[in-house]
């Protein structure tokens, strides 16, 4: 009997043979790629928006300085100069006028809240640093009574402040001679606001200072 054997020089093909050339990349490095890809894209994308918008920018500043160079010669020098000139002079003018004072608010006070049988002279008023005012006078008084009156009056006044009297003495005809000091609200010295109609000022009841006078005057004259 003659057994025949059959043999085969061809390898097999194993699970992890083949060619070279044929082996694909994993899909995770692919995922990676086109996120590079898309990103490097939006960025090449801003980078042009940015470099036009800035042309753009440019362009109109130019522009603008172009017309600014325009509008700087439409002016003529003259008038320039001349308007640099009266507004100096407004301006001086307007510091003036905020820093002047008027004493005139002061005497209508005195006229209205002084009594009949009182009388006031030897006025002095001084106002140094322009801000702070002082008022001193000598009085002369029928009787005590009526310098207390006065007193009373004067202390409701909201443009005194601290009205003092002092240095009591009686003269031949029995008649009290006093000092009289008090500062002075600088609002009230505004010219801008008491003459003007400006606000600010201490409010003044002309009406209740007349009655006030008349009812202290008929209150000393009973003395």
């Amino acid at each position: 009997m003659v057994i025949q054997i059959q043999t085969s020089f061809t390898p097999k093909k194993g699970p992890g043979t083949g060619p070279v050339g044929s082996r694909t990349l994993p899909r995770g490095i692919n995922f990676f790629a086109g996120i590079a890809i898309v990103v490097f894209s939006i960025m090449a994308g801003l980078s042009g928006f940015v470099f036009f918008y800035k042309a753009h920018l440019m362009n109109v500043i130019s522009g603008m300085d172009v017309e600014l160079a325009k509008a700087k010669k439409s002016f003529e020098p003259a008038f320039i100069e001349e308007a640099s000139r009266l507004n100096m002079r407004i301006s001086g003018a307007q510091e003036l006028l905020n820093s002047h004072q008027a004493i005139s608010p002061l005497f209508d006070i005195l006229e209205k809240k002084t009594l009949e049988s009182m009388r006031f002279q030897d006025f002095n008023f001084s106002a140094p640093d322009g801000k702070s005012a002082t008022l001193t006078m000598t009085g002369q008084a029928k009787s005590f009574n009526s310098v207390a009156l006065q007193s009373d009056v004067f202390g409701t006044e909201k443009a005194f402040k601290d009205p003092i009297f002092s240095n009591f003495n009686l003269n031949d005809e029995g008649d009290v001679i006093f000092n009289f000091q008090t500062s002075i609200d600088p609002a009230l010295l505004r010219y801008r606001e008491t003459v003007l109609g400006g606000t600010g000022v201490p409010p003044t009841d002309t009406q209740t200072s007349d009655d006030e006078r008349k009812t202290f005057d008929a209150g000393a004259g009973s003395q």
